[in-house]
């Protein structure tokens, strides 16, 4: 039993001064970047509250914040802003949702396993959202505020595919050449522990304004484990000589209420590139 102990404990030691030789190979793409980024969030939601059909719009969407890599560690504050209409036609009549939705953000992810090509991370994601809709067609219903915050646990698979030589070749008789650059395909997923709402009941309309104290919140209620919510994301990197990087992805980010009568789900799914600018 010692002896299969003292192996398994030589084989972990290997394994992390190994780690910290392969950190090392990756110091000069450590440090901190101011993160900077646009696309669109295509989104489908529905609210139970008002009305029991799917509304689907395509949104103008923005980002920006700041990372931090550290030997294999990444913290990130992230702020991202949609805006845009949302609609949905039934018998030849369309009906329209203006749509805001505000996310702030900080996670840490720690490294727990890798070789020279692969890399996963575990840590976790805290994430507060803010959404506003605007439907007329809804009259006394027409506007909607809601606020959602989630704790989730996430995972990172990082696929190091980078390029020490130029590599040149041809697509459809067009020449692509590839100059030596560090460069990381990535897969993130994050998977609700609790998910809190701060939301109104059943219907948007309330009676503070007849008894003469009008509240924009009145009848809200803040639950706690409340629904759920699951994230995923890919993202393309490439790291440029003077240490900035560009960054494209791919982001899924979907949660819903609990309840029947006023269940509310939303899916958006986003496509950006962004600008990552090293400071320090």
């Amino acid at each position: 039993m010692k002896r299969k102990l003292l192996v398994i404990l030589g084989l972990f030691v290997s394994v992390f001064v190994y780690g910290q030789n392969n950190y090392e190979s990756t110091k000069k793409y450590d440090g901190k970047f101011i993160h900077i980024g646009a696309g669109f969030d295509i989104v489908k939601f529905k609210d139970l509250g008002t009305s029991p059909l799917f509304y689907s719009g395509f949104l103008k969407y923005m980002e920006t914040g700041f990372i931090k890599f550290d030997s294999g560690k990444e913290r990130e504050l992230k702020f991202s802003f949609a805006t845009g209409n949302a609609i949905n036609t039934i018998n030849k009549t369309t009906y329209t949702s203006n749509v805001m939705i505000g996310n702030l953000s900080y996670s840490k992810i720690y490294p727990v396993w890798h070789n020279e090509r692969f890399m996963c991370k575990v840590g976790g994601e805290f994430k507060n959202t803010f959404q506003y809709r605007n439907n007329p067609s809804f009259q006394n219903n027409a506007v909607g505020i809601e606020f959602f915050s989630t704790l989730s646990a996430s995972g990172k698979i990082s696929w190091n595919i980078s390029n020490k030589e130029t590599k040149r070749f041809k697509i459809l008789f067009i020449p692509f050449t590839f100059q030596p650059r560090k460069r990381e395909l990535s897969f993130n997923m994050k998977l609700a522990l609790m998910n809190n709402t701060y939301r109104n009941g059943y219907a948007y309309t309330g009676d503070s304004s007849v008894v003469n104290d009008p509240s924009i919140f009145d009848g809200y209620k803040f639950k706690m484990f409340n629904g759920y919510r699951i994230g995923t994301e890919l993202n393309y990197t490439v790291f440029l000589k003077n240490g900035n990087a560009i960054k494209l992805g791919y982001e899924l980010d979907a949660y819903k209420t609990g309840g029947n009568l006023d269940k509310f789900e939303i899916a958006n799914f986003k496509l950006k590139i962004a600008l990552l600018f090293k400071t320090k």
